[in-house]
């Protein structure tokens, strides 16, 4: 089954948005009225009614399923787009940049001035007044207040904050390449999703036509019974072929419901009941790339490569920076008060007065019981365990980077064969179905000859989908492919 619109570039797996003609907007984005959860019937009208606001959707690259004719033509980038507008992983990877970006801004805060303001207000019991010298009486002013502003600026902290600033940026970094990461492990599960859903959705109309045709020669047998040209067991065996290949009609629809519901789970939306997929259509059986140029292409492209030399980066600098706290730490101070009384006056008097003062404060830990060791302890420990992730990682992907290339010629030379055994059914039915109607074979025969091209027929199906799956696989494997802004890259 093919429900291809022939205006469409007819490639079906991973195509740029701005490969489908521009004639061809015009007929597929049009209107879907949202209820929040399910995808409903498009609008008779076209957005070529509208240009402005099919202009804007398209460039938004909003979620939209297509209409391509009585029936909704959905096609693989459209679930992919929906599938990371949707996806509450991506979403918390997107969250984790904005925490590491407002993490990096604090690390840069730390090394800039500071202004604070302050009060204070107190009274004091059993105070007197006391006498300084023959003329000077210090009194005894029992209610004291006092309010300041200060200003800090840190000259030299030892290299904390500067390493700190560079742990910050690497994590961010990380982050970035995280949501990248995230963003092509959605891609994959999407079009996992819809190449499954477009398998079985093709599994259903063969099956259908394996029905009818089963259907035909039972009603001859009957009639033939009737006629007492064949066996009581023969037509019995036809009616039996018959409701086994009904019975895989059966489990083929079930297993449509079942893809059905995985798009709505990755796009968080129900398609509509007419909707259908394009069918796989890859004839493509030439041999993958060689291992060690698609594990160096991997090695490359893949985000989690990259977010891993960031997070060890980013460890290395935090021990720098615990290491930091053994160095003396210097800062400029400037401070301006009001106090009642102003104890810097000589005498003091219960009134309001006014100081303020420019200077530098130094500090140096010189013995912290072993808290700085700790704390340089742990740091170190994080940068080797993030060294340990970062090689797990690396043997993962060379791992998926391997499997995708065996899995990927096992499915292109399956489907090579799948292609020559159903022409061989195909074959075989007719010449089995001749030597029936002229006597020269068993019932048993013809009947293994209907078996056989149905089986034959679900395997090119399941072969082309696989080819697919593998193709999608070993994109992801090498992070050739990168989905952004709804086009692949």
């Amino acid at each position: 089954m093919n429900n291809r619109n022939p205006s469409l570039p007819q490639h079906p797996g991973l195509l740029k948005v701005r490969d489908v003609p521009k004639r061809a907007h015009g007929r597929l984005f049009q209107g879907l009225e949202n209820d929040g959860a399910t995808f409903s019937k498009p609008w008779k009208k076209r957005w070529s009614h509208f240009p402005i606001l099919g202009t804007l959707l398209c460039a938004l690259g909003l979620p939209l399923w297509f209409s391509a004719s009585a029936q909704d033509l959905v096609r693989p980038e459209q679930v992919m787009r929906a599938a990371l507008a949707h996806s509450p992983a991506l979403q918390s990877a997107a969250s984790e940049e904005r925490a590491a970006a407002a993490r990096m801004d604090q690390a840069r805060a730390a090394g800039r001035f500071s202004i604070s303001a302050d009060a204070r207000a107190a009274h004091y019991w059993g105070l007197s007044d006391q006498q300084l010298g023959p003329q000077i009486t210090i009194p005894g002013i029992p209610s004291r207040y006092g309010a300041g502003l200060q200003a800090t600026q840190p000259l030299f902290t030892g290299g904390r904050i500067t390493h700190e600033r560079a742990a910050a940026s690497a994590v961010h970094d990380a982050a970035g390449h995280a949501q990248r990461g995230a963003e092509a492990d959605v891609t994959l599960a999407a079009l996992s999703a819809y190449w499954g859903w477009s398998k079985a959705v093709s599994a259903v109309a063969s099956f259908h036509a394996a029905v009818k045709r089963v259907e035909r020669h039972n009603t001859d047998m009957q009639n033939n019974q009737k006629a007492g040209l064949v066996t009581e067991s023969d037509a019995l065996a036809t009616t039996v072929q018959l409701e086994n290949t009904r019975l895989q009609l059966t489990e083929a629809e079930r297993r449509v419901e079942t893809a059905r519901a995985q798009l709505a789970y990755l796009t968080g939306r129900t398609l509509p009941v007419t909707a259908q997929p394009l069918a796989a259509a890859a004839t493509n059986t030439a041999a993958p790339p060689v291992e060690t140029a698609l594990l160096e292409l991997a090695r490359t492209n893949r985000a989690e490569v990259a977010a891993h030399r960031q997070e060890v980066r980013a460890a290395e600098e935090k021990i720098e920076a615990a290491r930091a706290d053994r160095r003396p730490q210097v800062a400029l101070a400037a401070r301006y008060e009001q106090v009642r009384p102003n104890m810097l006056i000589i005498p003091p008097a219960d009134e309001w007065n006014d100081d303020g003062f420019v200077g530098v404060t130094a500090s140096w830990n010189l013995f912290d019981s072993g808290l700085t060791r700790a704390k340089v302890a742990e740091a170190t420990a994080r940068r080797d365990q993030a060294r340990q992730r970062q090689q797990l990682t690396a043997d993962r992907i060379a791992l998926e980077v391997r499997a995708a290339r065996v899995d990927q010629a096992n499915a292109s030379e399956r489907l090579a064969v799948a292609l020559r055994a159903a022409e061989s059914a195909r074959r075989s039915l007719k010449v089995a179905d001749d030597l029936w109607k002229n006597g020269l074979t068993r019932h048993v025969e013809l009947l293994d000859a209907h078996a056989q091209l149905t089986a034959a027929e679900f395997q090119v199906i399941a072969a082309r989908a696989d080819v697919e799956l593998t193709r999608a696989a070993l994109d992801h494997a090498t992070g050739g492919k990168q989905w952004r802004g709804g086009v692949m890259e």
